[in-house]
């Protein structure tokens, strides 16, 4: 129901005719159509993929089935259906139509309808005629589902006698309203149809090439009197082979901006020193879209390392992200169609291919070092503009403060990387490939057959056809039998044996292919393994990871704490972990000034344990297992929004039993309630929430009538001031932490963040200095009511200094 203004502003845009009635569908409206325009004399096509429209062919009428890619002709449709035009409506009540709801008659499929029209026609006579039948099963399903036959035949006969007038002059189709298009389109992120209303457009404001730079002597010449404020932008997405520079300060703007290709004779290390000095100069600032691969390049050009960033940065990239987290794309191309409703050119477009870029001097590199610099100069003013008026203010803060101090330091811990034991995981590799050859022989041993165990829909036919487990779950749009993570826990928790093997074999296939046989593969030259952080990708404001996305290794399992063994350290030093201890609930106790967590925080008591006796008013020695579990979900699940269902599913409780217990922990933490309402409040007040440094998250459907969109926003709101929050300390102990080792303790440097967690490598002699370095560092970077506490260890390996 919601999408429907937006299919109406979508048509009304593209300027398509709209006809409607009340009370008729659709296909009333284009039958009428059709027998007017017929009778008018037109020669009609009727254009879906509905093969009820199959009624409506006839001497001037013709279907263009869009699923079957046929023009149906009368002579086709008798073809292809069995029976001609004006009996599909007959052959379709008798079938029925699970997709329409039309429900047909029992007993008689298509090939029985077939034959019973083309020998009775139409079903009222065949109902009359029904005794004739020498088949039981249909005799007696016409007999006794009559009134569903004839019902039948009414859903699916199209009505072609509404009172619409046929105007062939107001059904024209003008040309689009490009404008209202493209607003609609960026409104709804679908930016390859923005694209698309480009390419059609009569044409792009032409912008002038790059003005290549050729040899060193030039290069300095025309940078000496470059402004304060450059632009610059990496030509080469994999591996940079020039730079594309524009002078933010120059009287007439940026112009067509200087670009250099690194091929050149003798050019590249003059290009990259002017750079590093750049980079090193705290009068400038540099601009351009993911500053962090600029700083990379000046890394790589001989700049020391960690690399001394004293310019200002002011990256497009992160300031987009934080005006709007919730948008999944912050790529240039994508900004520009965004923001600029302009098609930008691309790797592509400028000639690179498998085997590489154009040749030196080809026009199409000038073409898009111009347009880079031409564009990159209006999305950063366009960017900074929007970070100045969102918030009144206090994302720029963020900016400032959090997102771009934090740039270099990824940088440096990218550069870094962390060391790996390959020939450990190689050993793990074979102990699982023989563990999983061993699982897949008792999964066939018990399941009586061989079957293709990545299936669900094998899969399914064995668990609850051939073994006859309980049904519990079918998937939503083929019906199909669900066989998920969660159907399988739930079987395995009834005794099931196959659920059991199943789920192990998942995670050492998943394990295995994913990381234990992965990561060797992304070991660089120096041994060791250089994640990339995303800055721009959560729109909660944590970081993320790819090759390898370190985030995801499983921290609770067995398996997935053996994978941290193969992190190692150099000989000589430790790795060194440092974990804030329940960061979100203390962030939790304190935006909701709620005094029983802060004190219990304060006292250093087991929270969970604590949270237990007082909701259950008992003493906390008195706490069970099971009581303490309740209570930690609970606790993490209130600042997901977590439901009663949600709970009582987590605990395997009845949904009375969990409404009681979210009760009685609202009645004994009434800040914790008063921070839910609040939230609430605000959210749907504002559109937003901010965490405790400012930073905001939009929510869109906090008002949606769509109870699912708005329960899930409800869910975000009261979630984002936490996780950000949590998010943003982080980064600043990132930052803090880094800026201390670089200035006291050179030798160190941090390698990972993974959740609320911190992966240094310190000398081995350092290693308790270094612990105490950690601690006051995360835990002063904000003073809490429940103070943030790290708790640190360390050892050879990440999992040695986990458990220490």
């Amino acid at each position: 129901r919601p999408q429907i203004p937006l299919i109406r502003r979508a048509l009304e845009a593209y300027r398509i005719p709209i006809l409607e009635m009340a009370r008729y569908e659709a296909d009333d409206v284009l039958g009428t159509l059709a027998k007017k325009a017929a009778a008018a004399g037109y020669q009609v096509v009727l254009v879906s993929a509905d093969k009820d429209l199959a009624q409506l062919v006839g001497p001037r009428v013709s279907l263009m089935h869009t699923g079957r890619n046929k023009l149906y002709t009368p002579e086709l449709v008798e073809e292809d259906f069995g029976v001609p035009p004006e009996r599909v409506v007959d052959l379709l009540a008798l079938m029925g139509d699970s997709s329409d709801n039309v429900p047909g008659v029992p007993g008689i499929g298509q090939k029985g309808a077939q034959q019973l029209v083309r020998e009775y026609g139409s079903v009222e006579e065949l109902l009359e005629r029904s005794s004739e039948l020498q088949r039981k099963s249909y005799r007696e399903g016409l007999e006794e589902h009559r009134d569903q036959a004839l019902l039948s035949k009414e859903l699916v006969t199209i009505h072609c006698d509404l009172p619409i007038e046929f105007d062939p002059e107001s059904l024209r189709h003008d040309p689009p309203d490009a404008a209202a298009l493209r607003a609609l389109f960026s409104e709804l992120e679908f930016f390859s149809l923005v694209e698309e209303l480009e390419r059609d457009a009569a044409g792009s404001e032409a912008l002038a090439p790059g003005e290549e730079v050729t040899d060193p002597a030039g290069w300095r010449e025309r940078t000496a009197g470059i402004g304060r404020r450059v632009l610059v932008s990496c030509l080469g997405s994999a591996e940079p082979l020039g730079l594309a520079v524009g002078d933010l300060d120059a009287a007439a703007g940026p112009g067509a901006g200087l670009y250099v290709d690194f091929r050149r004779d003798g050019i590249r290390d003059a290009v990259l020193a002017t750079l590093a000095g750049w980079v090193a100069d705290p009068d400038r600032e540099l601009v351009g879209h993911d500053v962090k691969e600029v700083l990379r390049l000046a890394l790589r050009g001989g700049a020391s390392a960690p690399l001394p960033v004293r310019a200002g940065l002011f990256d497009v990239m992160l300031a987009s992200y934080l005006v709007r987290p919730a948008v999944q794309g912050h790529g240039f191309e994508e900004m520009c169609l965004e923001r600029l409703a302009r098609k930008a050119l691309t790797e592509k477009d400028a000639g690179w291919d498998r085997e590489g870029p154009p040749p030196v001097g080809d026009s199409r590199l000038a073409e898009l070092a111009g347009e880079r610099v031409a564009l990159g100069a209006r999305l950063a003013e366009g960017t900074a503009r929007e970070l100045e008026e969102a918030g009144g203010g206090a994302l720029a803060r963020v900016y400032g403060e959090i997102e771009a101090p934090l740039v270099p330091v990824l940088l440096a811990m990218e550069e870094r990387g962390v060391g790996l034991d390959c020939g450990y995981l190689e050993r793990m590799s074979e102990e699982l490939a023989v563990e999983i050859v061993e699982l897949e022989r008792r999964v066939y041993e018990v399941a009586g057959e061989q079957f293709n165990v990545a299936s669900p829909q094998q899969l399914g036919v064995i668990l609850f056809e051939k073994l006859g487990y309980p049904v519990l779950k079918r998937t939503r749009k083929t019906k199909s039998y669900a066989t998920g993570a969660e159907i399988l826990e739930e079987l395995a928790t009834r005794g099931y044996e196959l659920p059991v093997l199943l789920l192990r074999y998942r995670e050492l296939t998943k394990l295995k292919s994913t990381y234990i046989d992965a990561l060797p593969a992304l070991v660089g030259p120096d041994g060791r393994l250089h994640t990339r952080f995303n800055q721009a990708v959560a729109a909660t404001g944590r970081l993320s990871s790819v090759n390898p996305n370190l985030q995801n290794i499983p921290v609770r399992t067995e398996l997935g704490q053996r994978i941290r063994k193969a992190f190692v350290a150099d000989p000589g030093a430790v790795l060194l972990a440092a974990d804030y201890s329940q960061v979100e609930l203390r962030i939790l106790a304190h935006i909701a000034e709620e005094p029983a967590l802060v004190e219990a925080f304060r006292r250093g008591e087991d929270i969970h344990r604590a949270t237990a006796a007082t909701v259950l008013g008992m003493a906390p020695e008195l706490v069970n297992a099971e009581q303490r579990r309740a209570a930690k979900t609970i606790n993490f699940g209130i600042m997901y929004g977590m439901s009663a269902y949600g709970l009582a599913a987590a605990l395997g409780i009845g949904r009375a039993e969990a409404e009681a217990f979210i009760r009685a922990y609202l009645d004994r933490y009434e800040g914790v309630e008063r921070y839910r309402e609040e939230t609430l409040r605000q959210a749907r007040e504002q559109g937003r929430v901010e965490t405790l440094y400012g930073r905001v998250r939009y929510l869109p459907d906090i008002e949606s009538k769509n109870r699912a969109l708005r329960e899930n926003a409800e869910r975000m709101a009261i979630n984002a001031r936490i996780q950000g929050t949590a998010a943003d300390i982080m980064k600043l102990a990132m930052i803090r932490l880094h800026r201390r080792l670089a200035a006291e303790h050179p030798l160190a440097s941090l390698l990972l963040t993974v959740h609320d967690e911190l992966v240094l490598e310190v000398p081995e002699g350092e290693a308790e200095a270094m612990a105490r370095v950690a601690k006051e560092e995360m835990e002063g970077v904000i003073e809490l009511t429940a103070p943030l506490v790290v708790d640190v260890g360390w050892g050879r390996t990440w999992y040695d200094a986990k458990a220490g």
